[in-house]
């Protein structure tokens, strides 16, 4: 197979910590015999269980990596971080469980007032990639809607409990809609202690151009708990998650292990369709860049096409990986030094009025103290 040079940042990165090592082996989605070894061996070395359960817990995989360790070596990890991890997995489990069935209500709520609806993240990806929600950490709840249909939405929402988190005039929702660093319209219930995000657009305007109607056309069938919803074609997801990852900077393993575990459990993705869709929506290098990090550290085959294509981003993907992992694993992070976020979208966006727009952003964040951009 053809690769890319691999920077050294994250080989220091695991000489220095073992526990990085046994998380990244723990959470590898192709636990064969040379991994599971690998395990084995590690856990044998002086480890700081603290320091690797917290790693795992700040990045999201927490229960994800108690189930790996519960299968292939329990009786390696001190009781009492056993029994913690567990209670951590139990609780997880319990509360996906509970977000499922609210995104399920929701999503036949809007089916019957016919409103198109396709959930997000959360319950929904952690099924399709694990196959167990138990095992995919998520907070809150995403779903995506078409922009003229938010004020229909509202008023669902409201009537079933819940409440904006930012109260606005039907003229002032008409405005933030149309805000360039505007993409969710945020709901609480407070009962029920769900936070719901609405989509119209995967992001903001300066991360991507991304919205609902690009992603109408493809929408295919998915049985979720049980019932029948709409879903993005894995070619979508792929682009969609390294857009996600890029815009937080990759602060959390989890968003690469997604993308690593969905390439491994599903070899018949089409290729081809993946990078002309990142092409179509501007974000081929935040591909390229999560492509090549989750074959970094979880060893995920990619077809010697798309290597060959990312070879000819090399220089910028092998300068972008540093930065990510110091924002994985470093004690300073990318996003804590001056600049260091900006410098980082700046370097991601491969088109120049991409560029433009993200710098346009910042200034005026500047300047103003705030993150309002409202297209004029």
């Amino acid at each position: 197979m053809q690769t890319l040079s691999k920077p050294d940042i994250k080989n220091q990165i695991i000489n220095t910590h073992p526990e990085i090592e046994l998380l990244l082996s723990s959470l590898n989605p192709d636990l064969n015999d040379a991994i599971t070894e690998r395990i084995q061996a590690l856990v044998k070395q002086n480890i700081d269980w603290e320091y690797l359960t917290q790693t795992a817990d700040r990045h999201g995989v927490l229960s994800l990596m108690y189930s790996r360790f519960n299968s292939i070596c329990p009786e390696a990890v001190p009781e009492p971080v056993l029994n913690q991890w567990r209670r951590s997995f139990q609780y997880i489990a319990q509360r996906n469980l509970f977000l499922t069935g609210e995104v399920v209500n929701l999503l036949k709520l809007f089916k019957k007032q016919n409103i198109v609806a396709l959930p997000y993240k959360g319950p929904v990806l952690a099924t399709l990639i694990y196959k167990n929600v138990a095992l995919r950490r998520f907070g809150d709840l995403d779903i995506i809607v078409q922009q003229e249909d938010i004020f229909a939405v509202r008023e669902l929402l409201i009537a079933q409990g819940y409440r904006p988190n930012k109260e606005m005039t039907d003229a002032q929702l008409v405005k933030y809609l149309n805000s360039k660093t505007e993409h969710t319209y945020d709901f609480i219930h407070d009962d029920k202690n769900v936070f719901l995000e609405i989509h119209w657009r995967i992001a903001p305007k300066y991360i991507t151009p991304i919205a609902a109607k690009d992603l109408w056309q493809d929408l295919e069938p998915f049985s979720l708990a049980g019932t029948t919803i709409n879903n993005l074609p894995l070619e979508d997801w792929l682009p969609i998650l390294c857009v996600h990852g890029s815009r937080h900077v990759w602060e959390r393993l989890s968003w690469l292990c997604d993308i690593a575990t969905l390439i491994d459990k599903n070899p018949d993705i089409n290729w081809q369709k993946v990078v002309q869709q990142a092409n179509t929506w501007g974000c081929q290098r935040m591909l390229f860049l999560g492509l090549y990090m989750a074959q970094d550290l979880f060893g995920v085959d990619l077809p010697p096409e798309i290597w060959q294509q990312m070879k000819q981003v090399e220089p910028i993907v092998k300068g972008i990986a540093p930065q990510v992992y110091n924002q994985l694993f470093a004690s300073v992070r990318t996003s804590d030094k001056f600049m260091g976020r900006t410098l980082y979208h700046i370097q991601v966006r491969e088109r120049l009025n991409h560029k433009i727009l993200y710098i346009q952003s910042f200034l005026y964040w500047l300047v103003k103290g705030k993150k309002e951009w409202v297209e004029k």
